[in-house]
């Protein structure tokens, strides 16, 4: 069958089965193919004085008397959200924790450490066994508090609105407002950087006093430095015979989803493709992987948007909130120094070069504009670079500083990548092995760069225990608006700091 044979009319018929046509609209085409009345010479003349819709929108015609027919359209509106923002899928973390009732605002828990000194224990006959006594150890967590403020008028409940009940709308959004920054601090909370926050699994693990020392925590077996590469078979199985070295089981890996689309990308060089098979007939090409097979049994792999590293900021970016505190003031005299040969230095030969260094302040309400050091720094290997700067006056005092860095090259009007936080207490006493005063940056951290955990994940080593439900409370009606809160109380433990595997430093490098 040739189509340009067929009568006009056939042909609309079957174009009519192949997309949206007239009848779609409310028309109805004729044996010409053309609405009734539009087929003669006649209609096309009178077409030339036809109201034309034009490219606008009716609203924006007010007032005009040159618009044609464009005031009377009715807008035309997709009836559904579009979502550019997160979704509670996206919620991961939070949703796979085991979860427990608080009954304190101070939650404890006992650790037994040891059955006794694994020493002796042999003995002559009849002789009475050297005494060994079992360590406990009682350890808590402060319940915290985390909510948020929405307001709805009501005037609003009274509109039309394309998501039914904006009250219920409105709801949602607080809650889901509430589970991203609980998602976030699952990870990245820190009580000792702003007291409001609870400790998240990775500072409870640093700060566990399971390690003698910062430095000591940084090079233990618990961490797991990639310094740039991306996450690999060795380093997970490494990581998973640490924990079973100290008497836990690796069951699952989280990690932002960069982490885990890199990982799968190292098995696509010699991924090995079978012919005759449903996917390859069907053309489905690529590599999911879901789970990593180790000696000591299987890891689960689970991508967590709110893992990810923290963005890249530059000169011209602005504070987060209007209650953050002032921009920290660089010395006028030294604010960066190079210190040759420091212990535990790891600026490699890879590292050496100009970099530029920027802080910024941190309370409970957000983050400072960056305070950038506009002179240039030069690395080298085995060096580190100590800091000097002060806090900024304002009305909200900052409770800790973020250090950032540019990459190796860069400019002080480039990108500066967030390497890591101190308190003010911290560059009070001196940080890293600095003097009081200084913070010194021995390459821990590298710019640009994602971290993950491996952990035991069951309610033996990570929980969550919850004050309250995740509850909606109504607030005064003193105006004509409804406003409530979305509040949520709780805090999470890491039992045992040992059955978790930090990993830090994952870039995309093979």
């Amino acid at each position: 069958m040739v189509i340009s044979h067929l009568p006009l009319f056939n042909y609309i018929k079957i174009m009519e089965r192949l997309s949206i046509n007239l009848a779609d609209y409310g028309f109805a085409p004729n044996q010409d193919g053309f609405h009734a009345g539009n087929g003669s010479m006649e209609n096309v003349d009178q077409l030339n004085k036809a109201l034309a819709a034009e490219q606008i929108t009716g609203r924006d015609t007010a007032n005009l008397t040159t618009a044609s027919g464009a005031p009377l359209k009715v807008e035309s509106l997709e009836k559904t959200l579009k979502h550019l923002t997160f979704r509670e899928s996206d919620i991961r973390l939070w949703k796979d924790l085991p979860k427990k009732a608080a009954y304190n605002t101070v939650e404890e828990y006992n650790q037994q450490t040891s059955y006794g000194a694994n020493r002796g224990g042999w003995n002559r006959e009849g002789e009475l066994p050297e005494e060994e006594d079992s360590i406990f150890v009682r350890r808590a967590q402060l319940v915290k508090y985390l909510g948020v403020t929405k307001s709805v008028t009501h005037q609003m409940t009274l509109v039309n609105t394309m998501v039914g009940s904006i009250m219920e709308r409105t709801i949602k959004d607080g809650t889901m407002w509430i589970l991203r920054t609980l998602n976030q601090g699952l990870y990245f909370g820190n009580e000792k950087l702003v007291p409001e926050q609870f400790n998240g699994f990775l500072a409870q693990q640093e700060q566990s006093g399971a390690w003698s020392s910062y430095d000591d925590y940084m090079t233990s077996e618990h961490v797991v430095d990639l310094r740039g590469g991306a996450l690999t078979e060795d380093a997970i199985e490494s990581g998973a015979n640490s924990i079973v070295e100290n008497y836990g089981l690796a069951t699952q890996i989280y990690g932002a989803p960069a982490v885990l689309s890199n990982f799968v990308k190292t098995f696509y060089g010699n991924k090995f493709i079978q012919p005759n098979t449903p996917a390859l007939t069907a053309g489905v090409m690529g590599q999911k992987v879901v789970a990593f097979d180790s000696q000591f049994g299987q890891i689960g792999l689970n991508h967590d948007v709110f893992f990810k590293k923290l963005p890249s900021k530059s000169a011209g970016s602005a504070a987060t909130s209007q209650k953050a505190p002032a921009a920290p003031v660089w010395d006028g005299t030294t604010p960066a120094a190079v210190v040759a040969s420091p212990a535990l230095s790891k600026f490699r030969s890879t590292d050496a070069g100009s970099v530029y260094y920027a802080v910024s302040a941190i309370n409970r309400f957000g983050e400072s504009q960056l305070a950038i050091n506009s002179t240039a720094v030069a690395v080298t290997a085995g060096c580190a670079v100590d800091l000097k700067f002060a806090a900024g006056v304002g009305t909200n005092a900052a409770t800790a500083f973020r250090i950032y860095r540019t990459k190796v090259g860069g400019t002080a009007t480039g990108e500066f990548y967030p390497l890591f936080e101190v308190a003010v207490s911290e560059l009070t006493a001196g940080y890293d092995g600095a003097t009081a005063g200084l913070v010194r940056d021995v390459n821990h951290f590298l710019p640009d760069c994602d971290q993950a955990m491996l952990v035991q994940f069951d309610n033996e080593v990570v929980e969550f225990a919850q004050l309250a439900p995740l509850m909606k409370m109504d607030l005064a009606v003193l105006s004509p608006a409804f406003r409530f809160m979305v509040l949520l109380y709780g805090t999470p433990f890491l039992y045992a700091p040992k059955k978790m595997v930090r990993f830090i430093n994952i870039g995309p490098k093979a």
